[in-house]
């Protein structure tokens, strides 16, 4: 049995002091570093060093591709119980990585510029193999720290204070980058990330009892592989895992790369619509959807949610220049998928795993889901490749490569929706259809009393 604290026996002072410094970690430090690193900047930045878009798609697999590592990792938690070691050993060294990343320019001189891209995605493969080997580590760890009557509702505080300061984060880069854009700008961007980065992975030193005792039965590195797949329970939510990263892994850098290159938005606002305003209505709704969690089941919720991120490519797609309304609206639309997904996903994967051998469980979907979502922006690269230079129109929009990855992913979610979301396992969840009567209740409601006043009755 792990030696890491149950709900029941520890003092409640311990608890709080410890859910404050998982709390604050990642919602203030780690989500700073995320959001610095990914999403528009790095694009960006990617494009800067001369990458294609086939090279984007290389890119972005391979900061999933990483996850070939986590059987690994995990044999050697079973085999040592040394999970606060492996988590903080990998991560201490990720984080500073990306000083190297933002210092590329200065490393490969301009004789030598075409390198950039792949050193570059060197870099990223790097970061992802480190990423991921702390990962079954932190997942077990934090597995039997917090307390299950409490996991729905913390997870979900926890998602939005990370929103927020994502938010900020988003602004802050965006401005910067329309600002200047220059090598160096990059630099003091990935550098600043890079220490927020660490200040969050620090901060678990301050977390005891992480280790556990090793398993009395070390299962061999291809059982590890084996286990989860034999678990009939767990089989559902392997393949949702592996086709949500392809679903939402095929669109990539592309997303990012139709607004900067393709209808011309700054990259504040650029950054304002991927990251700003869908993380401001996740951080309003994140507590709401630990509570229809915590009463609805964690697979009623993902299927309504998955339902709605059906037509979100297709929206973005549809955006042209000045289509400001619209880009707004696919944004907080993705802000509400993000909020349920954030705090459900890893709700339902703390709940399917078995204490023991968790962090093989966590490993395979680590695994299935790195590998699905790594081939599939390799995919999307390749047909925005392929297509590179094509145009066409339709209904006064013009259309460009990137909307045949915009279609492609959509075909993806519908097949999300119908066949793999309902097979979920959670028979003690409540129908989808009282989730949606219960979100759809209140809007009536008060639509109904608007009208009564407005007849006078």
């Amino acid at each position: 049995m792990p030696t890491a604290y149950p709900d029941q026996g520890r003092p409640s002072s311990q608890l709080r002091t410890n859910l404050t410094i998982v709390l604050i970690s990642w919602g203030v430090f780690g989500a700073c570093w995320w959001n610095a690193v990914l999403g528009v900047a790095y694009t960006a930045y990617a494009r800067l060093l001369g990458a294609s878009p086939l090279m984007l798609g290389f890119l972005s697999a391979s900061a999933v591709l990483g996850s070939v590592a986590q059987p690994f990792s995990s044999y050697l938690i079973e085999r040592t119980g040394r999970r606060k070691r492996i988590f903080l050993a990998a991560c201490l060294v990720q984080r500073p990585l990306w000083v190297v990343v933002g210092a590329l320019p200065f490393i490969i001189p301009a004789p030598y510029a075409g390198w950039r891209p792949f050193g570059l995605l060197a870099l990223t493969l790097g970061s992802s193999l480190l990423g991921y080997t702390g990962n079954p580590a932190w997942v077990s760890w934090m597995a039997d720290i917090i307390p299950d009557r409490i996991r729905a509702r913390f997870l979900g505080v926890r998602f939005r204070l990370a929103t927020m300061t994502g938010m900020l984060t988003g602004l802050v880069v965006g401005a910067a980058l329309d600002w200047n854009s220059s090598y160096y700008v990059f630099l003091v961007i990935f550098g600043v990330a890079a220490l927020m980065g660490t200040i969050d992975i620090i901060m678990f030193f301050f977390v005891p009892r992480g280790e556990e005792k090793p398993s009395a039965q070390v299962l061999s590195l291809a059982s590890i592989v084996r286990l989860p797949w034999r678990d009939r329970r767990f089989r559902p939510y392997l393949a949702y895992a592996g086709l949500s990263a392809a679903t939402y892994g095929i669109m990539g850098q592309f997303t990012a790369l139709y607004l900067l290159e393709y209808i011309w938005v700054g990259k504040l606002l650029a950054n304002v619509y991927l990251m700003v305003l869908p993380l401001l209505v996740a951080a309003l709704l994140g507590p709401t959807m630990g509570r229809l969690i915590s009463r609805f089941g964690n697979r009623p919720v993902l299927l309504v949610m998955t339902v709605l991120a059906v037509p979100l490519p297709l929206m973005w797609g549809a955006a042209g220049p000045g289509s400001h309304l619209l880009l707004a609206s696919t944004s907080a639309l993705s802000g509400v998928v993000t909020a349920a997904q954030g705090v459900a996903d890893l709700n339902m994967l703390f709940a399917l795993t078995p204490a023991r051998n968790r962090s093989a469980y966590i490993a395979a979907v680590f695994l299935v889901a790195g590998l699905i979502g790594a081939v599939a922006p390799v995919v999307g690269g390749a047909i925005a490749q392929a297509l590179a230079g094509w145009s066409g129109s339709l209904a006064g929009l013009r259309l460009v490569n990137l909307h045949a990855v915009f279609l492609v992913a959509t075909l993806l979610r519908v097949v999300h929706v119908v066949v793999v979301v309902p097979a979920l396992p959670e028979p003690e969840a409540r129908p989808a259809a009282e989730l949606l009567a219960d979100l759809l209740r209140a809007p009536a409601e008060t639509a109904g009393a608007a009208v009564r006043r407005l007849l006078g009755r």
